[in-house]
């Protein structure tokens, strides 16, 4: 299982990358894929100094609820409302950099996963 471990208004909390936690998000919030393109066009539009709205947006809403579904995934027994209260005392800007952390999480492969991937399709092995 995959988990980032994060500070959130001095509290140190586990995110647990699960496909439990993907659909869930997926339910409540979003398509943890579609979530991961858009913020991906979104930068890239940034670095080129275009201008782009994209199609998901974080919110104050959205930002506590991922950040919680992760927490929920490693265990975590805090209510959501916790993690709200959390969330707001660390700052929104702040959450929404550790719920994008998570999302990527989700959606990237981790290094090891890459060199299984590379290893099965060597001619050979």
């Amino acid at each position: 299982m995959r988990e980032i471990i994060v500070d959130l208004g001095g509290e140190e909390l586990t995110l647990a990358a699960t496909f439990k936690a993907s659909v869930e998000i997926s339910d409540r919030v979003g398509d943890p894929l579609a979530i991961a393109r858009e913020a991906a066009i979104e930068g890239m539009m940034a670095q080129n100094g275009m201008p782009y709205d994209p199609r998901w947006k974080f919110t104050v809403k959205n930002v506590p609820e991922i950040i919680w579904i992760g927490a929920k995934a490693a265990g975590d027994k805090r209510k959501l409302e916790d993690v709200q209260e959390l969330v707001f005392s660390a700052g929104f800007l702040a959450a929404k950099e550790i719920a994008t952390r998570y999302l990527a999480a989700i959606v990237s492969p981790t290094s090891e996963e890459m060199d299984d991937a590379k290893g099965a399709s060597e001619p050979g092995e």
